[in-house]
């Protein structure tokens, strides 16, 4: 079922078939600004009414509000009402022991000024949160939304996974081949459920990512009559996709 929802969910709208009523969809832009700027603007589209997008350009820590980038809290609490970012399990033995900062402090909101990595950077202003190579980091989003979308940078150097309701989703399975330093992707999920912690695992300790422009929102699901007409169109697409694998 995890590899189904997978493979089913990239490169598509937002949605609802009758799968979703058993676990989470996820869907990943292919790599690139362009793709990813066109992922968005497609997932913003799919959303009811209002959203919220966390751009880092201030933060928030120990109930305070700041701007400037460059310093680190195991949880970041968004100003915008997106949710937190909690570093659950720190990373060791590389660049988040430099430039005078500490694996073990967490994450950071960083700008090109400050940033110890290369590979990590922002897309709208100049701030994006930092996994600072954490080994889980653990996005907690409002609680009211069925769906969300954010930049992802520089990932998959070394593999990892998402944990999304309890579901996970392999990076190999989502990225492919490990990736070179500096890849974009946009990455969108939506749960009929409603959206609950979403965790990303990281299988080294000494490897990471950043994210900007995290958007929580409301999909409408559509009628069930809707949902069995998209569900056999979402089977053909993954059949297709089967054949096309070597």
């Amino acid at each position: 079922m995890n590899k189904l929802t997978t493979i089913i969910a990239t490169g598509l709208l937002f949605g609802a078939t009758s799968l979703t009523s058993a676990a989470p969809i996820l869907s990943i832009s292919d790599e690139g600004e362009s793709a990813a700027g066109n992922a968005e603007g497609n997932f913003l589209a799919t959303l009811d009414g209002g959203f919220l997008t966390e751009t880092f350009e201030t933060f928030e820590e120990d109930g305070v509000v700041y701007n400037a980038p460059g310093a680190q809290t195991t949880t970041f609490t968004s100003p915008q009402g997106v949710g937190s970012f909690t570093s659950v399990t720190a990373g060791s033995g590389g660049l988040c022991d430099s430039g005078g900062y500490s694996c073990d402090d967490g994450l950071a909101v960083l700008d090109s000024g400050t940033t110890p990595f290369t590979g990590r950077y922002s897309v709208s202003g100049d701030n994006w949160l930092d996994s600072m190579d954490a080994e889980q980091m653990t996005i907690s989003p409002t609680s009211g939304y069925n769906a969300m979308g954010f930049y992802m940078t520089d990932p998959n150097d070394s593999g990892g996974r998402f944990s999304i309701g309890g579901v996970d989703f392999e990076f190999k399975d989502i990225f492919g081949s490990s990736l070179g330093n500096g890849k974009i992707f946009y990455i969108s999920l939506f749960d009929a459920a409603g959206l609950g912690d979403v965790s990303i695992f990281s299988n080294n300790s000494d490897d990471g990512y950043g994210l900007d422009d995290v958007t929580v929102g409301k999909v409408v699901v559509p009628e069930p009559g809707t949902l069995a007409l998209f569900g056999l169109g979402l089977v053909g697409l993954l059949l297709a996709r089967k054949r096309k694998q070597p």
